[in-house]
């Protein structure tokens, strides 16, 4: 929480994406491993290492420490990666256990909410985006209460996932496409 200044939106965030890209890691290790590529493999664990170690989950990190060690000098390489497999699996089990569902089921209904409560924080992004301004990301994260009593869940993933990814030549064609389905001008004055 210190790491995003106390905003839990923003760490839960955070916490899903670490989920996301981390959850095939040591199955990626292992298949490394087995097809003789130690370089791949020590990379996936210290990039674990790190993105663990960012978020708090210290054990996680330890155990990815030590089977980037155990990959580097081919000792205990088996052991260190089960022992990893099993500290990220837990992890990922608590954290999917712990966040709330931000699908809201199928992601294919529409929102109730007055469009035009949308139109000032959208006509925002749409200038961070065309501007290439890193603070989108940081935006979007911010925004989302706002944007949920209007665009589908779907929309509001499809729209975080490419400003988080600073895709955002597909985030402005994302919202160009939202803007058009509420009849929005995001043109702004």
């Amino acid at each position: 929480m210190k790491r995003t200044g106390g905003n839990r939106q923003r760490y839960e965030t955070l916490l899903r994406k670490f989920a996301e890209q981390q959850a095939g890691t040591a199955a990626t290790m292992r298949a490394a491993l087995a097809g003789g590529d130690a370089a791949t493999a020590e990379r996936a664990a210290h990039s674990l290492k790190g993105a663990a170690a960012t978020l708090g989950a210290n054990a996680l990190s330890e155990a990815a420490a030590r089977a980037e060690i155990a990959i580097r000098t081919g000792r205990g390489t088996d052991a260190a990666v089960q022992a990893l497999t099993i500290a990220l699996d837990s992890l990922l089990a608590k954290l999917s256990a712990a966040l709330p569902d931000e699908s809201g089921g199928n992601g294919a209904g529409r929102s109730d909410g007055d469009a035009a409560s949308v139109a000032e924080p959208l006509t925002r992004l749409k200038r961070l985006l065309e501007a290439d301004d890193g603070e989108a990301a940081e935006f979007i994260v911010d925004a989302k209460p706002k944007l949920s009593g209007v665009l589908t869940p779907a929309e509001i993933k499809a729209l975080s996932d490419r400003v988080g990814n600073f895709d955002f030549d597909a985030a402005l064609k994302c919202l160009s496409g939202i803007a058009s389905r509420l009849s929005l001008n995001l043109e702004g004055n």
